[in-house]
């Protein structure tokens, strides 16, 4: 049996492989498991073998080929000769060899993912919303932090499982609980998800706020990449109030959107409306037309922050 674990969360996919061989080892002992982590330093002589040689002394082998098919372009040369290679064992592989790949974000477009699909069961392990995080969370965390400090630090790290999991454990390296003073004091958003926390609260039109976090963003990057990721992340929600605006499904604005995992973003609850949002965004866009046609007062970057604060302040009051 040829089995494809794959879709977009690598915790996920992980996981359910780490159970699948606590399960094997149970019944068909440890010595009876192949795990390839990577296919780069392999030769196709040794894949052949540990994909059709059989056990002489369990009814079951068990082998898990980790990264394959792969995501995008081949990361070392002579991949193409192993995904050949691999692709024509899978043919002779006996019946009683389980072989289970570990495949996150596969491009669906090349032909041995198109093949492997056909004679392989394909489970997904995906997140799609907010709440999937914070459900998976909570049954590994619950002794050590409550359910408000949690919910800040997935906000803060983007709704990013792994990044969440990986600062908790950091912070439990401390401490045996994790409490909303820890989250604030230690848990900084990277770029991306300042960006994203800052375009919560200006939507939320949080005064006090605003310009503090712009500040923060600033100390990252220059102004200009800024605004043009401010702009980017605002056209999205921009594009989600105009589409509830049209009466459009939940279901129907992801797929338009092509949000996949950020479809949760069309719940998301703040204070703004289509109407205000589209105001805003064309107030971006004027000044950015302004700024490249040397219409505002100054290039210096100073002048472009008050000009932003102003279009900010407007937008709140």
């Amino acid at each position: 049996m040829i089995y494809l674990f794959t879709w977009n969360n690598n915790y996920l996919i992980k996981e359910e492989a780490l159970r699948w061989k606590k399960a094997f080892i149970q019944k068909h002992g440890k010595e009876n498991i192949t795990q390839i982590t990577s296919l780069h330093w392999i030769t196709p002589s040794v894949l052949g073998e540990t994909l059709t040689s059989r056990s002489i002394f369990a009814e079951k082998r068990l082998v898990i080929i980790d990264g394959f098919p792969f995501s995008g372009e081949k990361a070392f040369s002579g991949a193409s000769d192993i995904e050949s290679f691999l692709l024509k064992s899978l043919d002779d592989v006996p019946e009683e060899i389980l072989i289970v790949f570990l495949s996150v974000n596969p491009d669906k477009r090349k032909a041995w993912y198109k093949k492997l699909s056909k004679i392989a069961e394909i489970k997904t392990f995906d997140i799609s919303w907010e709440d999937q995080v914070y459900h998976i969370l909570t049954k590994k965390y619950w002794v050590c932090i409550d359910s408000s400090s949690l919910r800040r630090l997935i906000f803060l790290k983007g709704w990013d499982l792994q990044k969440s999991i990986s600062e908790i454990d950091k912070l439990l390296v401390k401490a045996d609980s994790i409490s909303a003073s820890d989250i604030r004091d230690n848990i900084m958003p990277e770029f991306e998800e300042s960006i994203f926390v800052f375009i919560d609260t200006l939507l939320s039109k949080n005064s006090k706020k605003i310009f503090l976090e712009l500040e923060n963003l600033i100390s990252y990057s220059n102004l200009y990449a800024i605004y043009q990721s401010i702009v980017a992340n605002l056209r999205v929600f921009l594009y989600i109030e105009l589409l509830k605006f049209q009466r459009k499904s939940a279901s129907e604005i992801t797929d338009i959107l092509k949000l996949w995992n950020r479809s949760f973003l069309i719940n998301k609850k703040h204070h703004s409306h289509y109407k205000s949002i589209s105001t805003l965004y064309i107030e971006l866009l004027k000044f950015d037309k302004n700024m490249k046609l040397w219409k505002l007062i100054s290039s210096d970057e100073k002048d472009l922050k008050r000009e932003l604060e102003q279009i900010f302040l407007r937008f709140v009051n």
